[in-house]
């Protein structure tokens, strides 16, 4: 009987330990290249939007990393410059 309790409470800690594990992927940076092209994209959306001049950075940075997040690429803090 001591056997059966204690292989449960060792079933009971390491699965415990296997769920407690972080499931979220680790996220890569966007290639400069990628984050332009959605900045020209976030753009059109803005003109489309009708955004002001003053919403304009507040709106793109947040467009940009809506799409970053949706594939799973880190944010960014800083609007890239075009050049």
């Amino acid at each position: 009987m001591k056997k059966l309790i204690l292989a449960l409470a060792v079933l009971a800690l390491t699965s415990n330990a296997a769920f407690s594990q972080d499931d979220e992927p680790e996220l890569m940076a966007a290639s400069p290249e990628y984050v332009l092209s959605l900045l020209a994209q976030c753009k059109n959306d803005a003109v489309e939007d009708e955004i002001t001049k003053s919403e304009m950075n507040s709106y793109l940075l947040t467009c940009i990393n809506d799409e970053l997040e949706a594939s799973y690429y880190e944010a960014i803090k800083v609007l890239p410059k075009e050049g």
